[in-house]
């Protein structure tokens, strides 16, 4: 009977190059270097609005206006587009 000796098969076939430390820096330094070149800035969450500024209710007075009748569809679209808008921009 013929036995063969073979290592154990491991999940990477070659060394790792650097610690696991190391790597952990380098890819934290090439994330900051990436997130340098944004040409736009990053999403601001909607619960970071200035204080007292509430969207849902101000959009809920808005549908009430529109089904009331005070407003008409394109002026509702605007006054929503304008307080969307505003509330992303906000902060």
């Amino acid at each position: 009977m013929l036995f063969l000796y073979r290592p154990r098969q491991t999940w990477m076939p070659y060394r790792v190059p650097r610690s696991r430390t190391a790597q952990g820096a380098y890819n934290r330094q090439l994330q900051e270097r990436f997130e340098a070149t944004r040409r736009v800035a990053p999403p601001i969450p909607a619960d970071a609005g200035p204080p007292g500024h509430d969207t849902l209710a101000e959009l809920k007075d808005l549908a009430q206006l529109h089904e009331s009748g005070a407003l008409d569809d394109e002026e509702f679209a605007a006054a929503k587009a304008k307080l969307l808008g505003d509330a992303g921009r906000a902060g």
